[in-house]
C-alpha cells in the first residue's frame, strides 16, 4: 500500500507525530497570558504537505501490518505442525514403553526366557550363552528404542512450545502495528477534512499529483495486455479488470484491494501463489532491471518497501494506491524517484 508523493511534500516530519495531535499554533507557557492574536488557518500548501507526510507514513505502516499478518499465518502453521509432531511422538513413546513393559513382564513370568530358565533348559553351555546373549540384546534394543523415542518426544514438545511463543510474539507485533496505523488513520481524516476546504480545481490538482491515473479503457492501454507468457497474460488481464475498485487496507478482493492484495490476487490467476506483503513478494521470482520490464512483472517502491504494482507495458502499471483512491492505471515515470526494483515470477 502506498501513494505517489512528490518530493516537495515528503521532507522529514517536523510537526506531525503518528499518535499525537497536530499543533497548528505554538504552545502557551504555564502562567502566561494567552495571545489575543486571531488564530490563522493553515495554508493550502501546508495542508497538502501534512496530508502527504501522513499518507506516506501510513503506507509504511500498512506494509508492516501486512508483513506481520503473513508472519502470523506462517507461525500458526508452524505451531500446528509442531503440535501434531508432539502428539505423534507422545503416542509412539507410549507404544514403545508398553512393549518394553510387556517384554520385561514376560521375562519375569516366563521360565522360557529368564536367566535361570535359560541355564536349566539349555542342552549345553554354548546353548545357554547364546540364549542369554539374545535376551540381553533384546532388552538393550528396546531400551535404545525407548531412549530414541523419548528424545524425539522431548524435541517435538520443545518445538511446539517455541512455535507457540513465536506465534504470540507475531500477534503482539501485529497488534502494535495495527494500533499505530489507527492513529495515523485518525490523523489523515483530520487533514482530509482540511483538504475539503479547497475549491474543486485545487482538489483536482492535488488528486492528479497524488494518483496520476490513465484511463484503463483507452486504446493505448488495451493493446498492452500481450504478455510473454500465458500466466503473465492472465495476471495482467485480471489486474486491469479490477481498475475502478476501491482501495481498502488489508483487502485482497474480490470487491476491494490494497497494493499487495491486488498483485497477490492477479498472480493467483496466473498460477503463482504469493504472500500478502509487498516486501515478501520482492523475494519471489528473479529480479530484472528496469529496461527489461515485461507485462506481468512486479514493481516495488520506497525504502523500506511500501508499495507494489503490476507492470502492463509501455511505461504503465496497475496500482492500488491508497485510501480514498481506486485501483488505477498509472505511469511508472510518476514514481521515478521512489523506484526500488522489479521481479519476474515466470519465464
Amino acid at each position: 500500500m502506498a501513494i505517489r508523493l512528490a518530493r516537495s511534500v515528503r521532507p522529514l516530519i517536523a510537526l506531525v507525530a503518528i499518535s499525537g495531535a497536530v499543533v497548528i499554533a505554538g504552545p502557551t507557557l504555564a502562567g502566561a497570558t494567552p495571545s489575543t492574536a486571531p488564530r490563522t488557518e493553515p495554508s493550502i500548501s501546508s495542508v497538502q504537505k501534512q496530508l502527504g507526510e501522513l499518507a506516506l507514513k501510513n503506507s509504511q505502516l500498512v506494509e508492516k501490518y501486512d508483513h506481520a499478518q503473513v508472519m502470523v499465518q506462517r507461525r500458526q502453521k508452524a505451531a500446528a505442525v509442531a503440535q501434531q509432531s508432539a502428539r505423534e511422538a507422545s503416542i509412539a513413546y507410549q507404544s514403545a514403553h508398553d512393549r518394553f513393559r510387556l517384554m520385561v513382564q514376560a521375562q519375569y513370568e516366563s521360565g522360557g526366557f529368564g536367566a535361570a530358565a535359560a541355564l536349566l533348559d539349555s542342552k549345553s553351555d554354548y546353548n545357554y550363552l547364546d540364549r542369554l546373549q539374545t535376551m540381553t540384546m533384546a532388552s538393550k534394543r528396546m531400551s535404545d528404542v525407548l531412549d530414541q523415542v523419548l528424545s524425539t518426544k522431548q524435541s517435538a514438545q520443545a518445538s511446539a512450545v517455541k512455535a507457540r511463543e513465536l506465534l504470540a510474539s507475531a500477534k503482539h507485533q501485529r497488534d502494535v502495528v495495527a494500533q499505530a496505523r489507527k492513529d495515523v488513520k485518525a490523523q489523515i481524516k483530520k487533514y482530509q477534512s482540511l483538504l475539503a476546504r479547497l475549491n474543486s480545481a485545487q482538489r483536482a490538482a492535488y488528486q492528479r499529483a497524488l494518483n496520476p491515473s490513465v484511463a484503463a479503457t483507452s486504446a493505448n492501454v488495451q493493446h498492452l495486455t500481450k504478455a510473454s507468457s500465458a500466466q503473465a497474460q492472465r495476471a495482467v488481464k485480471f489486474a486491469l479488470d479490477q481498475v475502478g475498485k476501491p482501495y481498502v487496507f488489508g483487502a485482497a478482493g474480490p470487491g476491494s484491494y490494497d497494493c499487495s492484495g491486488l498483485t497477490m490476487a492477479a498472480w493467483e490467476h496466473g498460477g503463482v501463489s504469493l504472500p500478502h506483503s509487498a516486501a515478501d513478494q520482492y523475494n519471489y521470482g528473479h529480479h530484472v532491471t528496469r529496461d527489461q520490464l515485461e507485462p506481468g512483472d512486479l514493481i516495488f517502491f520506497y525504502q523500506p518497501i511500501g508499495h507494489v504494482t503490476i507492470y502492463i507495458g509501455d511505461g504503465l502499471m496497475v496500482s492500488a494506491p491508497t485510501e480514498g483512491e481506486n485501483v488505477s492505471v498509472v505511469p511508472l515515470s510518476a514514481f521515478n524517484s521512489d523506484y526500488v526494483g522489479a521481479t519476474r515470477l515466470v519465464g
